[in-house]
């Protein structure tokens, strides 16, 4: 194999364990691989420590570095004057960034819709009738399996959110599994949320048993109370805003003075492709408003027109965003 070719095929192993590893669905088996495959050849060393070497200085991007990638604008940066680019990454540089972004944003971490019965694209939402009467609303970019028996009701949520409307069957609990623990109906409505290290859970009516999977348990979460639980946590109870928790149903997302990272997060979770927020001196900025899920360029230009940010698309599926 011309060297060429086995340095760009060594490159390319590099990229797809540094996305592997930075994944939530991320296993021993894996991280065992990882190993092996770095100690197999010197080379291998190099290319792993360049990878992380340009993901650690995309936070350094400037205005400068990526004024010459063929781009559509959302709108025009607005500085007086031109910033000197990194001596590291420049505009090649941000094209490999967008790939390599894109890349775990649209692959690695889609494991679970692959073993999925129902889905939900970025933007819309799913209603799915279960054959006990039961009833599921999907939110955005989620994933589910049904396992139905003559014993047991048991959910998968892959990823993403779902507001639950239970049946009542005695015989049969209704149980839903997640990434972090097992969520027990012991009435009728509550809606779960999972976030990429932990779940959210909300009680619309009567009560849920909580599992987490560290094994601690909530016996019953009552109506109007919500818990966030991981592996290795379970919150106390706290008293949910319902009218505001349950927004994504009609569309809405509903800020009151929180960061703009966290918004941000919530705006990916409608878009397909990813927003990046690129300077961390902008991340803590507040936001109060509401914003309508099925349009989040709007949001967009409305963050840009109140913050001093400027919101610049690199392609359909990668929007940058920077101080001014």
């Amino acid at each position: 194999m011309p060297e060429s070719n086995r340095q760009d095929k060594t490159a390319t192993q590099a990229t797809y364990w540094q996305a592997q590893l930075s994944s939530d669905m991320v296993t021993e088996q894996h991280r065992r691989e990882f190993e092996l495959w770095l100690d197999e050849r010197p080379e291998n060393k190099m290319a792993w420590r360049e990878v992380n070497a340009f993901w650690a200085g995309l936070d350094s991007l400037t205005e400068a570095d990526i004024a010459d990638v063929t781009s559509s604008r959302v709108i025009a940066f607005k500085r007086p004057h031109r910033i000197r680019p990194s001596s590291r990454y420049t505009r090649p540089a941000l094209a490999m960034a967008a790939s390599l972004l894109l890349m775990v944003s649209l692959v690695y971490t889609q494991g679970g819709f692959y073993f999925a019965d129902y889905t939900t694209p970025p933007g819309k939402q799913r209603s799915v009738i279960l054959a006990d009467g039961s009833e599921i609303i999907m939110n955005t970019d989620t994933a589910i399996s049904v396992d139905y028996s003559t014993q047991h009701r048991q959910i998968t949520l892959h990823d993403g959110e779902a507001y639950f409307t239970v049946a009542a069957d005695a015989k049969r609990p209704f149980e839903v599994q997640t990434h972090s623990g097992q969520v027990r109906a012991l009435g009728t409505e509550f809606n779960i949320k999972t976030g990429q290290n932990d779940v959210t859970v909300t009680v619309y009516q009567h009560a849920v048993r909580v599992t987490a999977e560290n094994g601690k348990v909530i016996e019953s979460l009552p109506e109007g109370q919500q818990v966030a639980f991981s592996d290795d946590a379970l919150s106390a109870a706290t008293t949910a805003n319902l009218q505001r928790g349950q927004a994504w149903r009609k569309q809405r997302m509903i800020f009151q003075d929180r960061p703009l990272a966290e918004v941000i997060a919530e705006l990916n979770r409608y878009r397909s492709g990813s927003i990046i927020v690129m300077n961390n001196d902008i991340k803590t900025l507040p936001i109060t408003g509401v914003f309508a899920t099925d349009d989040t360029n709007i949001a967009l230009q409305t963050i840009e027109q109140s913050l001093p940010v400027t919101v610049t698309k690199i392609t359909k599926k990668l929007v940058l965003l920077t101080a001014k």
